[in-house]
This record gives C-alpha cells, structure tokens and sequence, in this order.
C-alpha cells in the first residue's frame, strides 16, 4: 500500500516542490473582552453560566485568546511568520473604552505572540475595532497608530515602513524568502468610519498601493495581501463592508495589476466565518484566491432584524510555496466551544484539510476556480462550505436556496450590481442531482503522507 501511495504521489508533486514548502499561521479576530467576568460588555444576552473558555454571545476571555496561541505554537512552532488581521478590541461600547484600555490589550496580545514565536515574524495589521472611537480611522498619523507602530516595528523590521505605519496604519516589508508582503488599512473604507466619507484616497493608501504594486512587478517580486476588513460582498449576509466608491476604487486597482501575476494571495478577516473568493484576470481566467479567516472570538450578533449563527474559534495553519508564495493547502483547526467548557480543557482538533474535503490538488485560483464549477452542480459541497463557515458549530441552521445562490454568486462578484445580477439568473433554476465529491490524490496530500512517513 506504501509502495502504491509512493508511486501515485511522484506523478503529483513537481520536482523540487518539497524544499520549497514553507507554513504560515493565519490567526484572527481574538476580540478580548476584560469585563467577561464581570460586567460582560460585549455579551448580546444574558449569560448566566459563562464557561472558562466563552460563551457564543460573548467576545473572548484572556484565557481563550493564550490557548488558542499556545496551542498553535504545540501544532506548529516552526512557521516562517504568522498572519494576525487584527480586531482585538472587544465589541464594547466606547463609554467604557479609551486608548489606554485598548493599548493594554494590543500589548498583552502582542507579547503573547512573541513569546510563543520568538524570532518569528509576525505581519499584523489593524481591525475596525481597535482604533478609539471604534471604527474612526484617521487618514492621518494619529496616537494610536504611533503606538502600535512602536510595538511592532521589530516585526516589520524596517525603519521607513514603520514610518509609514505610523503615519497611516499600513506598510510593506519583505519576507527572507523574498515575497513582498503589504499590510494594509482597510479600516478607512469601512461603512462605519465617517471621519474618511467624504474622502477620495484616505491616508493616501490608493495611491501609495498602486506603487507597491507597479514597483513589485518592475523588482519581480510577488504579493501577499493582508487586511481586516475585505473589499466584496460578504455572504451569505450580502453584506458590502466597503463603502461603494472605495470598493470601486480598490477593486479598479488590482484589476489594473491583475494581469501581471504579481498578487498570489490575499488573507482577511472580520466576518467571523471561513470562505474564500476568487479574482480573475481580464480574459476571465483565475487571478489569485482570497481567504477569510475564522475568527477565535466565537461572538455573534444579535440586531433587531437579526441574530448571527453562532460559530466555534477557529486558527489556520496554511502551507505554500515560499519562491512564488502561492498557497498550497490550508488546515483549520478549531474547539468544540461547550465540550471544551464542559471538560475544563481544549482539544484544538484538525476541523478539515482544506483539499482533502473538498478534492482539489491544491489551494490556488485555479484549483479553486474547478471546485467553484463543481459547487454549481453539487449542493453537498455548498452545505459542507456553509458548515466549514461557522467552524463546525453545533445544529447550524440549514443553507437554503437564497443562501447557495449568495455563495455560488459571492466567490467572484465583488460589486453589488454584479452580484444581484449572478443571483438573479440563478432563481427559479431547478436544483442538480447531487453527486458525491471524488478521491483525488492531490500534491498536498502527498506531502503530507511524506511528512509523517516514519
């Protein structure tokens, strides 16, 4: 059976792919609330048991956010850097926040990282919640982004780009294996910020990505996005976090670079669910994928028009090519919320292999692009991508017809107008007999089977 698996895989993994193969942590979303035990801020109900580790209407306890960290240092502690895409602030009301309050959390966090990854990078970037007010990004240097700029300068490890951190809350730094990594503000085109509404290029961020971009391309380097707040449509919510000029502008400045295969990848985080995207040239042919992370906090929303699902903390381990940066594969891993506080411990479990589950040879556009055509006419593998969003959670609401149209539609629209437009031409079309999802021996697989050959 070894000699079998052997054989297969030497036909699936490219020469040399193996000394090539790095691993990054991508963690999100911790969403540390102080007052969990006591006056319980963030709790959207009233929670009259809370468990050590949580509770689903609530944001983080420390004690969650230092597990889910040691834990990832136990699961993998030789990773070339980690992705950290911000919101550590709880979802607290600013009357019982300040700057201080929150510089406290940045920092406890930012040690933690660092004493479970020394001399391992970390590319951090901000979330809506962690400036005060919440959501109120300057466009200009501001106390905050000084601060955080001073924490973090030995991580981004550049003198000008930590300048530039401090003067807008983004910056680019090149990893040792030469990819080109750009941190970016999203926050200043949230719906949310009033201070930049009226503005056309907050902070210069537009302007300043665009070069990034043009320079990579001239140096021959490739990029890794990251962000908090994605640009598109969040689904199945149908939710535009952008505001629609700033989607416009931001999505008009990767299309004019989307040609030159310079952006590998780009990782997000605060919608609090998994989920992937794809951008695509200008011929139509796929351009890089996108991934949302899992959030650790395992809050939901509750509005008057609506309540969120509630959804277990989640990390990611994600492997990749370190010559061209392109992702690999992507594990999530994740706690069952009320076993690990009925036990008084955690088991952070492999949740699913990202190509395993859904039999793809691997995680690039691509790759994703086929699984998205198979999605169309397998709605098992729709259900199983809604039931990897909210990270495994117990009794999850079904995924009904309106919500796979908004998924189908929502991996390559990123304007309303085009995304209402996809959805329409899928209601009132009849379902496709469901078939079961193949086995495919895919080069990541073989590398795992490799890795743990004893």
């Amino acid at each position: 059976m070894k000699l079998m698996v052997v054989l297969m895989c030497m036909t699936a993994i490219p020469v040399n792919s193996l000394q090539n193969i790095g691993w990054i942590w991508h963690v999100t979303d911790f969403h540390y609330d102080f007052s969990y035990w006591s006056d319980q801020f963030s709790c959207n109900n009233e929670v009259t048991s809370p468990g050590i580790y949580g509770d689903y209407w609530c944001d983080s306890p420390w004690l969650l956010i230092k597990d889910s960290i040691e834990s990832m240092k136990e699961i993998r502690p030789d990773v070339d850097f980690l992705i950290w895409t911000g919101d550590n602030i709880g979802h607290i009301h600013d009357e019982h926040l300040s700057i201080d309050q929150n510089m406290d959390t940045f920092r406890n966090i930012t040690n933690e990282l660092k004493r479970q990854f020394p001399n391992i990078p970390t590319y951090a970037t901000l979330g809506n919640h962690d400036y005060y007010p919440s959501d109120q990004f300057s466009p200009n240097t501001s106390e905050i982004y000084q601060r955080i700029g001073e924490m973090w300068k030995d991580w981004i490890n550049d003198t000008e780009q930590v300048e530039q951190f401090k003067n807008g809350g983004f910056y680019s730094v090149k990893t040792k294996y030469g990819l080109r990594i750009l941190g970016l503000n999203t926050n200043l085109y949230y719906t949310s910020n009033k201070v930049t509404t009226n503005l056309t290029d907050p902070a210069g961020q537009f302007a300043w990505l665009d070069q990034q971009l043009t320079t990579a391309k001239t140096n021959n380097e490739k990029v890794i996005i990251t962000a908090h707040i994605p640009p598109g449509i969040h689904t199945p919510s149908n939710v535009l976090w952008f505001r629609s000029n700033f989607n416009e502008r931001f999505l008009n400045i990767i299309k004019s670079h989307v040609n030159d295969d310079t952006i590998k990848v780009a990782y997000y985080g605060h919608n609090h669910a998994d989920g992937f995207k794809i951008v695509y040239k200008t011929d139509g042919t796929p351009a890089f994928p996108v991934f949302n992370g899992p959030s650790v906090t395992p809050w939901r929303y509750k509005i008057p028009v609506a309540t969120g699902p509630p959804h277990n903390p989640g990390i990611r381990l994600i492997s990749y090519d370190r010559t061209t940066g392109q992702p690999i594969n992507i594990l999530t891993y994740y706690i069952n919320l009320p076993e690990s506080n009925a036990n008084n411990k955690t088991d952070w479990k492999l949740e699913y292999n990202f190509t395993h589950a859904y039999g793809i040879d691997d995680v690039t556009a691509p790759s994703i692009h086929k699984l998205t055509e198979r999605m169309v006419k397998d709605r098992s593998l729709v259900d199983m991508y809604y039931k990897y969003k909210d990270v495994s959670v117990t009794n999850s609401p079904a995924c009904d017809d309106n919500c796979r149209n908004s998924i189908l539609c929502g991996f390559s629209k990123s304007k309303m107008d085009e995304f209402n437009s996809c959805k329409d031409s899928y209601t009132g079309s009849a379902n496709t007999v469901l078939k079961p999802a193949p086995v495919i021996i895919t080069t990541s697989m073989c590398l795992m089977y490799f890795m743990h050959m004893k």
